[in-house]
């Protein structure tokens, strides 16, 4: 049997909150971009939401 803990010596359970965290959508996209983003390996939808964020820089939407 595990020992008791203090309220005190308690830590948080799981991922530690982010300042901006991202929001979860759907997106449709043509198939050629999916497939040129996915051969580019792991972290592929990241790369997708930093090609948006620089022409997003680039390009004036107001």
């Amino acid at each position: 049997m595990l020992p008791k803990m203090k309220e005190e010596n308690k830590r948080p359970v799981g991922r530690p909150t982010l300042e901006a965290t991202k929001v979860s959508t759907t997106i449709r996209l043509s198939p050629d971009v999916i497939k040129a983003f996915r051969a580019s390996g792991n972290g592929w939808q990241t790369r997708i939401d930093l090609a948006l964020k620089e022409w997003l820089t680039q390009n004036n939407l107001a």
